[in-house]
C-alpha cells in the first residue's frame, strides 16, 4: 500500500506493536489472519494521512537483459502494480497475493461481497493495462 519496500518493514514492525498492545486478540486463524491484516492496512493508511505525500513509484530496473523471463515478469508486475491507485492495489494485495475470499475481503473492507468482485475485476483489468502500457515490444526496421 505504502509503495517502498522500506516503508512497509516499517510498517510490519508498528503493525507487531499494535498487535502486541491489543486487549483481545482473535484464536481461530482466519479471524486472526483478518485481524491482523485490518491492523496492518490501519497503520499503512495512518502513515499515509500522517505524510500526506503521494506515494513513491516503483524504481525502473536498469539492465533487463541480465535477467531471465521470471524475473523480467515478476519487473513488470511490480511496476505495474506500482503504477495503480492505492485501492486497486489494496484489493488485488488481498485476493490474489494474500488469497483472502471475497467474503473475507467484504468484512475486512465493511462492504457487500458484490462491491468485492466488481473491485478485483477493475483492479485487475487496470493492472492488466498498466502491464500491456509498459510492455517491452521489438523494435521494427524503418525499411518495412
Amino acid at each position: 500500500m505504502l509503495g517502498d519496500a522500506d516503508a512497509a518493514r516499517d510498517l510490519v514492525q508498528e503493525a507487531a506493536i499494535r498487535a502486541l498492545a491489543a486487549r483481545r486478540v482473535p484464536h481461530e486463524a482466519p479471524a486472526y489472519r483478518a485481524w491482523m491484516f485490518q491492523i496492518v492496512r490501519n497503520a499503512a493508511l495512518d502513515e499515509i494521512r500522517r505524510k500526506r505525500r503521494p506515494l513513491p513509484k516503483e524504481e525502473t530496473a536498469a539492465n533487463l537483459w541480465r535477467f531471465d523471463e521470471a524475473s523480467i515478469a515478476k519487473i513488470t508486475v511490480t511496476q505495474a502494480l506500482g503504477a495503480l491507485a492505492p485501492p486497486q492495489r489494496e484489493i488485488i494485495s488481498l485476493i490474489d497475493i494474500a488469497g483472502f475470499s471475497y467474503d473475507e475481503a467484504a468484512a475486512l473492507l465493511n462492504v457487500p461481497a458484490g462491491t468485492i468482485m466488481s473491485r478485483i475485476a477493475r483492479a485487475r483489468s487496470a493492472l492488466l493495462a498498466a502491464i500491456e502500457a509498459n510492455n517491452v515490444r521489438p523494435m521494427t526496421s524503418s525499411h518495412g
